[in-house]
């Protein structure tokens, strides 16, 4: 199982921690295993192309080397998550492939396949990982715009949301390794980009139903 723990929630508003050690040790050491009390991510559209997003952690500006970008794009691989920018040295850390006529959802991680699965009904979005367990991202019913990652015993891990002038959030509210937080930054923006797509597909079925 899983060996993370969930952290006072008051201490991520902010985190307690130094930001500046934290951005520095994160790029120099790349995939360390060190592991972090709990975090916050900005993400952001690059000023240069709005399809790409920018993470940096919370409080940074935006010309700052990002730790990690993603890229959207309506082909397969429909999302990368990418450590690093520009010329380089970057990693691929994983992608997703969104499908057209099914709710299974394709990640790759480091290599390794996972599959998410969304339901239907609820707007749920379950994975299960050997190096995570059981997790699932649950949309807020009252926001309808929000996201929160619970585990198997619906522990809330991270949340979602929308900040100021395209920005998104991302908090991770327990103590984790930097593999708990790329999967969590691939898996959250996956969904995010598959509910868009549903929504937009939801609205064309019905403007030509109306147009009919």
């Amino acid at each position: 199982m899983p060996d993370w723990e969930v952290e006072d929630s008051h201490r991520c508003a902010p985190c307690k921690m130094n930001r500046t050690a934290f951005f520095s040790s994160s790029i120099i050491n790349n995939g360390s295993s060190n592991r972090q009390s709990c975090i916050s991510f900005s993400l952001r559209p690059a000023p240069w192309d709005s399809a790409k997003i920018l993470v940096h952690p919370s409080g940074y500006p935006i010309e700052a080397p990002p730790m990690y970008s993603i890229i959207s794009k309506d082909s397969p691989p429909n999302v990368v998550l990418l450590r690093g920018w520009g010329e380089g040295p970057w990693v691929i850390v994983g992608d997703a492939r969104l499908p057209t006529l099914s709710s299974k959802i394709h990640l790759t991680f480091y290599g390794q396949p996972i599959i998410m699965r969304l339901n239907q009904l609820s707007g749920n979005y379950a994975l299960e990982s050997p190096a995570v367990g059981q997790l699932k991202w649950r949309p807020d019913m009252f926001t309808g715009r929000d996201m929160q990652l619970q585990d198997a015993t619906g522990r809330k891990l991270a949340k979602l949301r929308p900040g100021k002038s395209g920005e998104k959030l991302l908090e991770i509210l327990v103590s984790h390794d930097s593999s708990f937080s790329e999967i969590v930054l691939l898996s959250g923006w996956t969904a995010r980009a598959m509910t868009k797509s549903v929504t937009e597909a939801t609205g064309e079925i019905l403007s030509s139903v109306v147009g009919a």
